[in-house]
């Protein structure tokens, strides 16, 4: 019986480790600026009208 709930209770710690992980690295993305990976350069985008608009 013990090595059942020792079972158990490792699959419960490990999955609680992985959520706090998980967790924490979403938090850390929402948070940071894009120091370590900036957003490409792309520049002024033309507005063009309607993109439905066969006509342009």
């Amino acid at each position: 019986m013990t090595r059942k709930r020792e079972k158990i209770w490792t699959a419960i710690i490990a999955t609680k480790q992985w959520f706090t992980n998980l967790f924490k690295s979403e938090a850390d993305a929402l948070v940071d600026d894009f120091s370590n990976n900036p957003p490409p350069e792309i520049g002024t985008q033309p507005y063009s009208g309607d993109v439905n608009d066969k006509g342009d």
